[in-house]
């Protein structure tokens, strides 16, 4: 399981893993409000690089213009289009930052500047810090941050980047300093506070998936304890009070009877299993505390006998499922378990009709479905299978077979 300790604000939390929906949803909404946000400065930033264009060599001009106004649509094309918000955070930061460090190359010998003249990247220092905290590993982008800070204070006091007095100097390298460090605090705070949620939910699940194992071999136990007591006690008794041919005759079938009855009971071991109609309880147990007002069927199958591992997987992929359709179907939606079981295997369906959804639309850093159900199931030797499409619901199907 997770350790929160490991997931302190310098510590990269991304939104890998098989748990990590809420900070991969914060990371999503960071990244769109930073794209949104940051269009203001950065067409300004812009429009500012058209102005000096005549001042500048062309071929530089033209490839820190094109190459920030590449990463600026870039970060709109990331986060609300093809997920890859990182790729084009650090190409924006990255190309903003070769602009300011490579800006001796971009001014002709002899060029007269003006008075409190700015590098037209100077606009995007504070906005690289950010974009760098947001897509680089913290103490990486701090890293990055400080030392373009420094240069561009040293740098500045050049007349290639406006030669500025001091004080100005220090005032203009503070702004970008406290921007950055601004932002970039409330970006690590917020994916911090989001991974504890991310663990809190990861550790509910798991003590779900146990619960659900415990209460399976309750039941398991105590339908082991019945068939004891109703087979071989009572054939015992019968057998100790016989005395005609017909009663021990009618004694011995039982007695058979009783032998078939718990040879069919797998013996303990290393991979003990689990009884199909007593996981089938449990499931529905848990899955009705966690969703109250949940329609459930269940089918008895009292001939298919679960390992541990595959009872718990299924227990965590049913439970996401239902968290999923928690959070996405709508409140207005209605919820369905169906836990039902055949000679040669179980199926678990988690059905609603709320908002569906396009599977190939969903973005590849959404991991509740593909690792927490798909994945999850595969690794037992399952299968899960997604049945949706928008405005008509969404049916999560989980199978198991004893042939897996």
């Amino acid at each position: 399981m997770a350790n929160l300790s490991k997931w302190n604000p310098f510590n990269f939390i991304s939104d890998s893993g098989p748990e990590r929906f809420a900070v991969g949803r914060v990371n999503i909404l960071l990244a769109r409000i930073f794209a949104i946000g940051g269009l203001a400065v950065g067409l300004q930033m812009l429009l500012n690089a058209w102005g000096q264009r005549e001042l500048l060599s062309p071929w530089f001009f033209w490839l820190g213009f094109v190459s920030v106004a590449a990463g600026q649509l870039g970060l709109i094309y990331g986060a609300f289009f093809s997920g890859k918000n990182y790729f084009w955070q650090r190409w924006y930061a990255n190309s903003i930052g070769l602009v300011i460090v490579t800006w001796f190359f971009a001014v002709p010998p002899g060029t007269d500047l003006g008075e409190n003249f700015y590098p037209w990247a100077w606009w995007g220092v504070g906005l690289a810090a950010v974009a760098w905290i947001a897509g680089l590993p913290p103490v990486a982008a701090i890293g990055l941050f400080v030392a373009l800070d420094v240069y561009w204070f040293v740098a500045r006091f050049s007349p290639s980047y406006g030669a500025a007095e001091l004080w100005l100097n220090v005032q203009d390298t503070l702004l970008t300093f406290l921007f950055a460090a601004v932002l970039g605090s409330l970006i690590l705070v917020t994916r911090y506070e989001a991974a504890k949620v991310d663990l809190a939910s990861e550790r509910k699940l798991a003590a779900a998936a146990d619960q659900a194992r415990a209460e399976a071999a309750i039941r398991e136990k105590a339908r082991l304890d019945a068939l004891v007591h109703d087979k071989v006690l009572t054939t015992l008794l019968l057998a100790a009070k016989a005395s005609t041919p017909e009663e021990r005759e009618s004694v011995v079938g039982m007695a058979i009877s009783a032998i078939t009855a718990l040879n069919s009971v797998p013996h303990e071991s290393s991979d003990s299993r689990i009884n199909g109609s007593s996981l089938f309880a449990a499931l529905e147990k848990i899955a009705l505390a966690q969703l109250g007002d949940l329609a459930v069927t269940r089918t008895e199958i009292d001939t298919v006998w679960v390992p541990e591992t595959v009872a718990t997987a299924l227990s965590a992929a049913m439970l996401q499922a239902i968290a999923n359709s928690q959070l996405h179907a709508g409140t207005g939606a209605n919820r369905e378990l169906h836990l039902k079981g055949h000679k040669n295997g179980l199926k678990i369906v988690i059905k609603d009709d709320g908002r569906g959804f396009r599977m190939s639309r969903v973005p590849k850093n959404r991991l509740g479905i593909r690792v927490s159900i798909v994945e999850r199931l595969e690794s037992v030797g399952g299968r899960a299978f997604i049945d949706s499409r928008p405005g008509a619901g969404a049916n999560i199907i989980l199978e198991w077979g004893t042939d897996a």
